[in-house]
């Protein structure tokens, strides 16, 4: 039993480890691995699967959406809301119309977006490095 739940609790480690910027780069992690589950699930005319999967995803981006910060984000964070506001929309169309394509399309986008993070994240890494003095 506690070997079933290792998964879970390395996750749950890695989360609370985290610093905010590490936490959505994870959340784009799991969506895709969602979107992943949904492109499999629709391929086998599994829609529970499905169904649960774009939930889930679903979810990660409304809390994406609430992580969001205008004052300090500025135009970032409303062009980041508008965003995710289309990829929520794109998702129930895909869960209505076990659409692949348009799954694909969503996956792609989310892959650069993911992609964008992660490179923010080493370029500041980096720059707090140079102001501590921490070689690269």
């Amino acid at each position: 039993m506690a070997a079933a739940n290792a998964p879970q609790a390395y996750q749950q480690t890695q989360v609370m480890g985290s610093d905010r910027r590490q936490l959505v780069i994870l959340m784009f992690q799991a969506l895709l691995r969602y979107f992943a589950r949904a492109e499999q699930a629709i391929r086998r005319k599994d829609f529970e699967t499905k169904g649960d999967a774009l939930m889930k995803a679903l979810a990660i981006i409304s809390e994406l959406m609430c992580s969001l910060d205008d004052e300090a984000g500025g135009e970032l964070a409303v062009e980041l809301r508008r965003l995710y506001a289309w990829l929520q929309r794109q998702i129930v169309e895909i869960d209505l119309r076990d659409d692949l394509n348009m799954l694909g399309d969503v996956i792609a986008i989310t892959r650069r977006l993911t992609e964008a993070w992660e490179e923010a994240l080493r370029t500041c890494q980096q720059q707090e490095n140079a102001l501590r003095g921490v070689p690269r």
